[in-house]
């Protein structure tokens, strides 16, 4: 950052919030928080778009908040995030350009794997015992006003993840015209079935052995349960939920002196927690205090790092082959063969270890669609990899490992083209390097019986030397490289050559 100084502005269902931080060695202080309540969600879960007159107030609201930073001199170093509550209006796109014009501010829209990613590394980074809590076994779940986004982890693998449309302003928006002494049925009724969605995607008699939740609510619960240390235990919330499930809005504000958007979540919110624990068979829940607003802070800011991101989404995307029982083995030697290739192309690949990792993950996954036929199977590849949510894979890595993975094989259903022309010429240049790397690591493996024991690559001006040591004479190898190697010299304009070198034992 160029000054010491970052503002973040979260766009919320309930509220807009806006933090500014000032950053010394990595090391936050918070100087502002403002908070101003504005229901965008409201308007966008009942009528699926944001009214005109909240339009305008929400362009004021932002209005000031650029005052405010002003105030700081913050010019570019800050980032203003819409979640569900414009993420879902129909008219979004008006939304984010009437803003611009009347506020200044550019807004991005935040994709919920990238806020499940963000809310993650967030509570990991503040909870020493994350890292111990998600090898044993844990759900992650931030209940906000739209969405409940949720994770489950075990030994550094992700087994789940998903935003779920059961945040807890949502849930009062759907059932605000059922009476008070049946809205709890309708709102246990309604998230049981969240869980129900949960348990059909982990494996048979998978068990939780932690439970982390962070979400907007939980600085009102502390208020009411006042727990020790950060643990809600089950019994404080269902005390307080026999309490309050019948209670009329008012009587909560009162008995609680609590604000009436407080009071209109908290029954839905409680609910979501009981059937959590229900869910998980556990007593406890660990909670976060960070805001939100702070995580994206710290997280925009470069003040935290997940290091270990790779390593888990690698770990990840073996767990995932093996639900669609993908041949393991030859995905790990076409990805140890497609890496050896790319590391002895820098000279000429301009490419980085971004790509490079998205050469790997396509090299895993790119026979994924076996599961479903043989026949085509990169297109049934293609589409079960733009399935793919893991948190800190953004939806742009997905599209181009998926791609990759589609012209792994020569000839494509052309229907595929029209994908690609939606490619700036960048994007394309890159798949199509990463293609015919792919393609050529597939090839040293055609036969998926390790045949080639081990390959050279040297790199000459006009040729790519593939060098590769072998027991028996690789006839399908040699007859797959071929065929696959053409690409290669359309995109680098170098010829590969195969060698073959037998070691007799």
């Amino acid at each position: 950052m160029k000054n010491k100084y970052f503002a973040i502005i979260n766009i919320g269902a309930s509220a807009f919030r806006m933090i500014i931080n000032e950053y010394i060695e990595g090391k936050e202080k918070t100087l502002e928080y403002l908070v101003k309540p504005l229901s965008l969600g409201r308007d966008t879960f009942t009528k699926g778009y944001i009214a005109l007159e909240n339009v305008y107030k929400a362009a004021d609201i932002l209005k000031n908040f650029k005052l405010k930073m002003d105030e700081y001199k913050i010019d570019r170093n800050y980032k203003a995030l819409c979640t569900s509550g414009v993420r879902e209006a129909q008219n979004r796109y008006f939304f984010i350009d009437y803003v611009k014009i009347n506020a200044g501010i550019d807004l991005i829209i935040l994709e919920p794997s990238d806020e499940i990613y963000i809310k993650y590394v967030g509570i990991r980074d503040e909870l020493k015992e994350f890292v111990h809590y998600e090898k044993k076994g844990l759900i992650f779940a931030n209940v906000s006003s739209g969405n409940v986004a949720v994770s489950i982890h075990k030994d550094n693998i992700m087994i789940y993840s998903a935003a779920l449309p059961y945040g807890s302003l949502r849930l009062n928006e759907i059932f605000k015209y059922i009476p008070i002494i049946n809205k709890y049925k309708a709102y246990e009724q309604y998230v049981s079935n969240m869980f129900y969605t949960i348990k059909t995607a982990l494996p048979q008699g998978f068990k939780f052995q932690y439970v982390v939740v962070s979400g907007s609510s939980i600085n009102l619960l502390i208020d009411l349960l006042n727990p020790e240390k950060n643990l809600f235990k089950k019994k404080d919330l269902l005390n307080l939920y026999k309490y309050i499930k019948t209670m009329d809005i008012n009587d909560i504000i009162k008995n609680y002196n609590i604000r009436h958007s407080d009071a209109e979540v908290l029954l839905p919110t409680l609910t979501t927690y009981i059937n959590l624990l229900s869910f998980t068979e556990k007593d406890e829940i660990h909670f976060s205090r960070t805001s939100f607003p702070l995580m994206l802070s710290n997280y925009y800011s470069g003040a935290i790092k997940d290091k270990e991101l790779n390593k888990r989404l690698r770990k990840s995307f073996y767990y995932f082959g093996d639900r669609f029982k993908f041949d393991k083995n030859h995905a790990r030697v076409v990805s140890k063969y497609a890496l050896k290739i790319f590391d002895n192309l820098k000279p000429i690949l301009s490419l980085g270890s971004k790509e490079r990792f998205l050469l790997e993950v396509s090299a895993i996954l790119h026979e994924i669609g076996y599961f479903i036929n043989a026949r085509n199977h990169e297109e049934h590849s293609f589409h079960i990899i733009k399935a793919v949510n893991f948190p800190g894979f953004s939806r742009e890595d997905v599209t181009t490992v998926a791609l990759v993975a589609l012209l792994h094989r020569e000839n494509p259903n052309k229907n595929y083209e029209e994908i690609l022309v939606t490619l700036n010429i960048e994007k394309r240049l890159v798949v199509n390097k990463l293609v015919s790397i792919l393609r050529i690591a597939d090839a040293l493996d055609a036969n998926h019986n390790k045949l080639i024991r081990d390959i050279n690559i040297v790199l000459v001006h006009d040729k790519l030397r593939v060098i590769v040591k072998t027991l028996k004479h690789p006839f399908l190898e040699e007859h797959s490289f071929k065929r696959k190697s053409k690409l290669f010299l359309e995109t680098f304009g170098i010829r590969p050559e195969l060698e073959v070198k037998i070691d007799y034992e």
